[in-house]
């Protein structure tokens, strides 16, 4: 028996290491539980069980991040190496396996005991395999690790050289074939990596990329590893765009990074790292480009991967930092301040994850010393200030000299430093910054890096010297490099401060130069232009000023680039929010952006506009009628449509040609028809999402279903074919159709401007002849009718929080195929760029939609449903269905007019009653998630009485008193425990506080307290809550609407307000 389950353990846990799930690997911890249960102490085998446990409970560590496990593996192989004495044939595994442990435990926990303890113990395992032993390069490169973190740690860099001598003997005693080949070229590589971060020697990491593609190559397609090995070749190539701004070297990285995405399927406990990786190279090439949908990618990949990576999980620090970082990014591209306080609250969570002694803490504290310096930036408060340079302090002091990033952390020290001196002017803080930047620029000899960083920052005490600085940080900052255009600001500025102050028109016609250049790096779309405008205007106007001519800036031809490569710019700002495919109508091929680029600068379009901004002095009507031009000839047309059996594919139509020289399906003459009536309404282009985006590649599907509201926004024509409406038929009728019960359809019927309903004969629905059927007054009744959506937004829709709860209303009664994208067809009626994870349930997506809306809009109506509770939060529903249409409220019978009741009530409450009222409710804060917890501001009426009434079929009706309330029904098909006397339960009614209740602008807080508390008088739908023994709530499930009324403006003035955790 024993036997049995041993072979089936291992079964389980090879299946583990090819990619099965989690699952798989809880199976083969309870099988080796069983296994050591039935060898007892001084059974032959124990030290084997004690061994298998162990490597399963670190690889579940691994997966999951709960030190538990951890502690246990540990535990384990310490009583398998006593089992192992000196001698015993087993002893070095174990020694490894020990190590192997510890030297985790070192990077969770920052124990560096840990560390040494390893080392010691992979030494003696190296004792124990002489030169010829097959497994002596495993245990070279497991203590070639443990060098290089120890490197990472304490920087001495005779550790990393060690760490490359131990990696370079594991290669060379590795026959061609052995299966210890790839991860030595990869250690080496690794190693290699760090050292050139470290010197700068360009060489270092020629060869490692040299050595990451030749273990990749070592791994073909289908070899279980390989997705590691793409994941070691993209980070090289990341690390040489980085260093020497070669674009293709980042698309390399990005497509790398996409290929080991794909052989990692949802479960897989490497995927969150590979979505992490791809979306630093989006963010990367970002900040190279400024395509804002890159950045939108970026993040949304970064939610993705934490989302994968709940509380507990050892890189959910990491990931928290990464979207903190793209979350700024956007916040200075956009300037959302909300944006930088989401960053600024992230990257406190990822600093509580690391506690004083954690080997991450100085990355943490760093990243939030700088968006505490932005916040600063942006509102300057000193206060913020000051936390930057406590919490860069803090870094340094963990970072020893020889620590490889010690140079970055006394910038950034600088340059907080140098803040303070403009913001308060005490020269100490100046000399401080000069001289922390003068012991950066020492610790980067020639060549490292990042040296041009710290010439361009260190430039401050002497102009001829910053000027001199900033020259030669240019020179180390090549055409390509993804920094030039900073470098090229920084001196262009200097010379424009030396020609303030001396005068000479060289140096202003040199920063002019200089300006013009970093301006070309930045096409017309990218967020950071305006910027380089305005100093390249300020130059000009100087010069203008010392000409004394009369010359506007903005028309000065040497501001104009040359007009093909303005058109290129504007063509490319353009194109950036259209699909990234189209059908042409007339030949029924469907071009790349990169085709249609080139279609249309082969055009008479193209030829004519560049000649006429080459005659034209007007420059504000030339970029208007450039874009203008540029538009009309893209204009496109999309079809709306319910999916049918024989849909062409994009892989259908690419492998054929073009769509008319295909043999016709059911599916390819509707898309033929299509093309030919948007060629008839005058559109050259058109788009269908049957064949126009890669369903196979997850990266472009995530960001068609993040882009689609967009995409129809933005036609010129959406074409609606109804295939169950027929023209033929005396009667017709819009809520006929399958149309209109299709979740994907609802934001296909909002987004247009413009829409015509086609008949399944193709014909106009009504032959309406209309050219806008949203400006037809009769489709436009009809349409209010069948969706319930009044004209307002049938003709004029913006996505947005606003009204959060009526849109969710417009979504019920609709339903889709995959039960996700009931929740993700939403996202673009609120403007949300949420992450796309099919397989998480219809359930999970749902609750993630409604915890974004109500993180960002603090929308309590959303929480007002009946129905089916979701099982992964109490205060959603399991279904979009429960948002059916609220009750209309009737008013207290007793209640007054609204004169009378403010009269009445200031008769019943004292003015100093008031004013406690408003700042009881002022100061009550938004609701917002953290980890699935609702913390939710609410006003508390603590129930006394619960008493049951009668149950139908599986619903009970209770009638409950509550502290300040009059009797409340509720129905509710869970069981309530019954209290007959008025005693304190552990149930609640709460009115969920909406902010919109209190004028906080109101500058008499005593009449603002009144209007609130009239506002409190009236019936409201309230929540019942149980409060759980861990202190916590959960809701009450109800089947109606909970509406109560208070008993009296007393009670009001008096009630409770708390912030409860709900979950």
């Amino acid at each position: 028996m024993t036997t049995a389950l041993v072979r089936r353990a291992a079964d389980l846990y090879e299946r583990y290491e090819h990619g099965d799930g989690i699952g798989t690997l809880e199976e083969a911890i309870a099988l080796n539980q069983q296994v050591l249960e039935l060898d007892h102490i001084g059974q032959p085998h124990r030290a084997e069980s004690l061994d298998s446990l162990a490597r399963c409970m670190r690889y579940r560590y691994e997966s999951l991040g709960k030190l538990g496990d951890l502690e246990e593996a540990i535990s384990l192989n310490q009583q398998a190496l006593n089992l192992h004495p000196v001698g015993h044939p087993n002893r070095s595994s174990t020694l490894k396996n020990l190590a192997d442990c510890l030297k985790l435990r070192c990077e969770s926990q920052g124990t560096q005991g840990d560390l040494e303890e390893a080392m010691s113990l992979l030494q003696q395992a190296l004792h124990l395999h002489p030169v010829s032993h097959p497994d002596r390069s495993t245990i070279l490169n497991n203590l070639a690790n443990c060098m290089n973190s120890r490197y990472y740690s304490q920087g001495a860099l005779g550790d990393l050289e060690v760490a490359i001598a131990l990696s370079e003997q594991a290669l060379n005693i590795c026959p061609v074939g052995h299966p210890d080949q790839p991860p030595s070229l990869s250690n080496l590589a690794h190693c290699l990596q760090n050292r050139y971060k470290s010197q700068g020697a360009l060489g270092d990491l020629e060869d490692a990329i040299s050595l990451s593609k030749q273990a990749l190559e070592l791994c073909p397609v289908g070899h279980p590893n390989r997705s590691s090995y793409l994941k070691n070749l993209a980070v090289s190539m990341h690390e040489r765009h980085q260093s020497l701004g070669a674009l293709a070297d980042l698309e390399v990285a990005i497509s790398l990074n996409q290929e080991a995405l794909d052989l990692q399927p949802v479960g897989n406990p490497n995927r969150p790292g590979s979505i992490s990786n791809l979306a630093n190279c989006m963010e990367f090439r970002y900040c190279s480009q400024g395509a804002l949908a890159d950045l939108e990618e970026a993040i949304s990949l970064n939610k993705q991967a934490l989302d994968l990576c709940p509380v507990g999980y050892l890189v959910r620090g990491a990931l928290i930092v990464n979207l903190a970082h793209c979350l700024q990014h956007r916040y200075k591209s956009q300037g959302a301040l909300g944006d930088l306080e989401d960053a600024i609250s992230l990257n406190k969570q990822a600093l509580e994850l690391c506690p004083v002694g954690h080997p991450n803490r100085s990355l943490y504290l760093k990243t939030l010393a700088l968006s505490m310096h932005e916040r600063h930036e942006s509102l300057g408060a000193l206060a913020d200030l000051e936390v930057a340079i406590s919490l860069n302090q803090e870094v340094l002091d963990l970072q020893p000299v020889g620590n490889p990033n010690r140079p970055g952390s006394i910038s950034n020290l600088a340059n907080c430093m140098e803040f303070r001196y403009r913001s308060q002017g005490a020269l100490a803080d100046l000399e401080d910054a000069i001289s922390l930047n003068q012991q950066a620029l020492d610790l980067c000899p020639v060549g490292y890096p990042v040296r041009e960083r710290y010439e361009s920052q260190g430039a401050l005490p002497d102009l001829e010297v910053a000027i001199s600085l900033n020259r030669q940080a240019l020179d180390l900052r090549p055409v390509g490099h993804p920094n030039r255009s900073a470098s090229l600001n920084n001196l262009a500025s200097c010379m424009k401060c030396r020609y303030d102050s001396h005068g000479e028109l060289a140096d202003l016609e040199e920063a002019i130069s200089l300006h013009q250049k970093a301006l070309d790096l930045h096409p017309v779309h990218h967020p950071h232009r305006s910027s380089f405008l305005f100093n390249l205007a300020d130059c000009m106007q100087s010069r203008y000023l010392s000409q004394r001519t009369l010359v506007d800036p903005s028309l000065s031809a040497s501001i104009v680039p040359d007009p093909s490569s303005l058109v290129r710019n504007a063509m490319q700002d353009i194109l950036h929010d259209i699909p990234p495919r189209l059908l042409q109508t007339n030949t029924g091929i469907i071009l790349t952006q990169a085709q249609m680029t080139a279609h249309f600068c082969e055009s008479t379009q193209f030829q004519t506009l560049v000649t006429f901004l080459q005659q034209s002095n007007d420059w504000l009507f030339n970029v208007k009628h450039m874009r203008a031009t540029i538009s009309d000839y893209f204009k496109y047309a999309t079809l709306s449509h319910r999916w049918g059996t024989t849909e062409p594919s994009l892989k259908d139509i690419l492998g054929n040609g073009s769509i008319y020289e295909i043999s016709p399906t059911i599916g390819l003459l509707k898309l033929q028809k299509f093309c030919h009536t948007a060629a008839q309404h005058g559109y050259s282009w058109a788009w269908s999402d049957t064949c126009c985006i890669d369903k196979k590649n997850s990266v472009e599907l995530q960001k068609a279903i993040g882009s689609m509201f967009l995409w129809y926004k933005k036609s010129a024509l959406t074409i609606v074919y109804l295939s169950d409406i027929s023209s033929s038929l005396l009667s017709m009728s819009l809520s006929g159709s399958e149309w209109f019960r299709r979740g994907w359809t609802l934001q296909e019927l909002l987004a247009p401007n413009t829409m015509l309903f086609y008949t399944q004969e193709w014909l106009p629905y009504l032959n309406c002849t209309a050219s806008n059927h949203k400006k037809d007054a009769h489709v436009l009744n009809e349409l209010m009718h069948v969706t319930g959506i009044l004209p307002q937004y049938l003709s004029d829709f913006h996505p947005c929080m606003d009204n959060a709860r009526l849109r969710l209303q417009w979504a019920v009664g609709r339903h889709t195929t995959v039960l996700e994208d009931t929740a993700y067809s939403l996202f673009g009626l609120f403007n949300l760029h949420l992450p796309v994870l099919y397989g998480e349930g219809k359930e999970k997506s749902l609750v993630r939609l409604l915890q974004e809306i109500l993180s960002q809009s603090h929308d309590i109506s959303i929480l007002h449903w009946v129905g089916e509770q979701s099982s992964c939060h109490s205060c959603f529903p399991a279904n979009i269905s429960s948002y059916q249409p609220l009750p209309c409220i009737q008013a207290d019978p007793t209640s007054f007019s609204t004169q009378q009741s403010m009269s009445r009530i200031q008769q019943l409450i004292s003015s100093d009653g008031a004013c406690k009222a408003y700042n009881k409710l002022s100061k009550l804060p938004c609701a917002k998630f953290t980890d699935y917890i609702l913390t939710l501001p609410c006003i508390v009426h603590h129930v006394q009485v619960v008493k049951l009434r009668h149950t139908y079929m599986d619903y009970h009706t209770y009638d409950v008193e509550a502290v300040g309330l009059r009797l409340a029904k509720v129905i509710t098909p869970e069981n309530l425990m019954e209290s007959m006397q008025p005693i304190k339960s552990s149930y609640v009614l709460i009115r969920p506080w909406d902010r919109n209740l209190v004028n906080y602008l109101e500058e008499d807080h005593v009449m603002a307290g009144y209007k609130a508390l009239m506002e409190l008088e009236r019936p409201f739908m309230a929540l019942m809550l149980v409060r759980l023994p861990e202190g916590e709530y959960k809701r009450i499930c109800t089947s109606c609407f909970i509406i109560v009324c208070p008993a009296g403006p007393a009670s009001i003035a008096n009630s409770e307000t708390a912030v409860l955790d709900i979950v």
